[in-house]
């Protein structure tokens, strides 16, 4: 009815009119699609937009206009949870911590700590309520579950970087958990791009690990033994000179068939001047290099080549930040790879978990919480909009009111963590009067998210091939061919248009074979375990894979996978004709955070206002330099100690600082610091002497 009605004014009378025969008949049909009972009310379209009805119990009822153009219409009174604030002590404040991923869980097992200043172990100041939208309400897109014939599947595989020190530290204080029980050892990883298979990352800190396994910190000038030839002793103590990506360009074993020649290796040292005057933890820096998009940085301003560009830097980025040079901020290119490559020696180092993530590390991690008697977890719960809590209806004096799947339940709370993704707060900040109104909010409308799907083949199983390098086991059943192709690595990183596939024009891909990283699916350990017959597993993560994610025949979606690893691996029929016993498709759509240019300037702190927090891996940008899963764990502890601050509460909240430059990128800082001082860049950032030079020639010729 709303729609006949396109002034604002004849809408809310309308409303208001609809509103009186609900109260009257007892039915509120009129303002969603199903009938109330006891059931929610759906969000109905106010002028082309959502208002969010939160109750079907309602004595009164208000609206409101807020900037953005949203009518925001809620009810007085509402039904609570049944374990809501009265079951809570006086003195106890609810903090509500919205997302089941990791920045939800580090947020909650931050706050379980939370004491009174000089108060015993036992006081507890703070009760802690995690919701998330799955029914499983742990780990959120880095969960997992079991297909109805028992094997695993996950929304992707997740790797543990070498500088991922708070996320080790959370894993080193889960109970029962032993890191080296849960991780595979540091993996090698080979890149492939359009052209074929480009390099093999090697595991650089491997020998440069102390006896604690910490990296040892190498020599600003390391000597060359003049009696010793050989190439090792050449370019080692030249890639010790020289700071991370460029040390792994130079120690890589690039394919023979690499059309990179070495002036397309070379041109990578116009980087170093962009590198340099990027401050990772300096907003100046991001707000001046996250208006430029990545291609132009690399390209325009560094002057690597194209063939580098293509060969090397466009498959990173589609499988890192995850997208295209164009659409990718120059700023989060410049993070992302500092935090993978860049921060340290063996920075670009990985780790892989040995199985479910949802099983090896969030089940215990929820059981670890629930046992404190502090925090509880409660899947199902899809948080749509927070309102006010007025002083007549809230006997605790609760700051806020969460409406709970449209409607169906209210929760009450002192404070609120939204540890969701871009989209997700949007979306709720866009229903909820409390923050829709606030500046720092204003451009979440503009956030973007990135379509993953993850594709879990189980094959009947080949032969066994064993010696093979890399992961927890060196045996695998894939084809043979393919298991030969993968000899080096069982984790291969594609670019996009690979194999000449339609759906795969901008996505990017990872290919992992899980019997050499699973203890689940290891040769021998399936075999009729469960009923369950053994397969070979692989598994194929496409990144910017809308157009995969449409089609709904997950068999469909199973061929184009084999297509693409069999072109990737160049080894045609003897993959696409294997026999697939299962398969399991997951569609993660605008799921993760999509680091556009600009994307920064909508980027929040972790405090939004009082009451109000955030965290995840696109909080607070130009803070903490970290990325994904660190970036998401470093922010739910900062969101749980400004909660802490706010309330003088002591709280176990520490984050470990980023890796300090080094020397060799501090020196290049300082020149880099200094010329700017003494004469900016004409256009802002620093181009390459060849890029300059290229640059004044263009504008006298044209």
């Amino acid at each position: 009815l709303t729609r006949m009605f396109p002034m604002r004014r004849l809408q809310l009378a309308v409303i208001s009119a609809l509103y009186i025969a609900c109260t009257i008949t007892k039915q509120c049909n009129a303002f969603g699609t199903s009938t109330i009972g006891a059931s929610s009310l759906r969000p109905t379209k106010v002028g082309g937009r959502v208002a969010d009805i939160e109750h079907s119990y309602c004595h009164g009822v208000t609206w409101q206009q807020s900037k953005r153009g949203h009518v925001l219409v809620t009810c007085s009174k509402k039904a609570t949870s049944e374990d809501d604030v009265e079951t809570r002590g006086n003195k106890v404040k609810r903090v509500v911590v919205v997302g089941g991923g990791w920045a939800g869980f580090s947020a909650a097992d931050a706050l379980a700590s939370a004491r009174t200043a000089g108060a015993s172990s036992d006081d507890t100041p703070i009760e802690v309520v995690l919701l998330d939208a799955s029914p499983r309400g742990k780990g959120g897109l880095a969960g997992g579950w079991r297909t109805p014939s028992g094997r695993p599947v996950e929304a992707g595989i997740h790797g543990f970087w070498r500088e991922y020190k708070n996320t080790f530290a959370v894993l080193e204080r889960l109970e029962g958990v032993e890191i080296d029980d849960i991780l595979t050892p540091y993996n090698p990883s080979v890149l492939y791009s359009k052209s074929g298979r480009v390099a093999l990352a090697p595991v650089l800190a491997e020998k440069k690990a102390g006896k604690n396994g910490e990296v040892k910190k190498m020599s600003a000038f390391p000597l060359i033994d003049p009696f010793n030839t050989s190439p090792d002793n050449l370019l080692q103590p030249l890639a010790d000179l020289l700071p991370p990506p460029l040390d792994v360009a130079i120690l890589s074993e690039f394919s023979p068939s690499t059309p990179l020649s070495v002036l397309d290796r070379l041109s990578g040292v116009g980087l170093l001047g962009a590198w340099a005057d990027f401050g990772q933890e300096d907003p100046k820096s991001w707000e001046r290099y996250d208006s430029v998009n990545a291609e132009d940085l690399f390209i325009k301003y560094a002057g690597v080549s194209r063939g580098l560009y293509d060969e090397l830097v466009s498959p990173l980025l589609h499988v890192l930040p995850m997208g295209p040079g164009y659409d990718i901020s120059a700023a989060a290119a410049l993070s992302c790879f500092h935090v993978f490559a860049l921060q340290s020696k063996g920075a670009f180092d990985v780790r892989w978990c040995r199985g479910s993530i949802a099983e090896r590390i969030f089940n215990p991690w929820a059981e670890q919480l629930m046992r404190s008697g502090k925090v509880k977890i409660k899947g199902g719960s899809k948080v749509t909009s927070i309102t006010e809590a007025s002083n007549e209806d809230v006997k605790s004096g609760s700051k806020f009111k969460l409406s709970i799947n449209e409607g169906e339940e209210i929760l009450e709370c002192d404070a609120v963590v939204l540890a969701v993704g871009g989209t997700a707060v949007n979306n709720i900040v866009a229903a909820s009067p409390p923050v829709s109104d606030l500046d720092v909010v204003a451009d979440f409308d503009k956030l973007r998210g990135v379509t993953c799907v993850a594709v879990r083949l189980f094959l009947k199983p080949d032969v066994i091939t064993s010696g093979l390098s890399g992961g927890q086991y060196d045996s695998t059943q894939l084809p043979r061919k393919v298991a030969e192709a993968m000899k080096d690595s069982p984790v291969l990183v594609c670019g996009a248009e690979i194999g000449a596939i339609p759906e795969l024009k901008e996505a990017g891909f990872c290919i992992y074979d899980l019997q050499r990283l699973h203890d689940e699916f290891k040769v021998g350990a399936q075999d009729n375990k469960d009923g369950i017959e053994e397969t070979a597993v692989l598994e194929i993560d496409f990144f910017r894979a809308d157009s995969l994610a449409d089609i709904e025949d997950d068999n469909e979606v199973a061929k184009i996978a084999l297509k693409a690893v069999a072109s990737v691996l160049n080894v045609g029929s003897e993959l696409t004709n294997a026999e697939i016993v299962d398969v399991a498709v997951v569609r993660a759509r605008k799921a993760v955070s999509h680091f556009a240019p600009k994307s920064a300037s909508y980027s929040p702190p972790v405090k939004i206002t009082d009451g109000v927090f955030m965290c995840g891996d696109w909080i607070d940008r130009s803070g903490h330099a970290s990325w994904s899963t660190e970036k998401a764990v470093v922010t739910g502890r900062q969101a749980a100690a400004a909660i802490a601050s706010d309330w003088n509460l002591s709280i176990e909240a520490d984050v470990i600082p980023a890796a300090p430059d080094t020397p060799q990128l501090s020196a290049l800082r300082q020149t880099a610091q200094l010329l700017r001082s003494v004469k900016p860049p004409p256009k802002e950032i620093p181009p390459s002497p060849w890029a300059f030079v290229k640059d004044v020639l263009d504008s006298r010729y044209q």
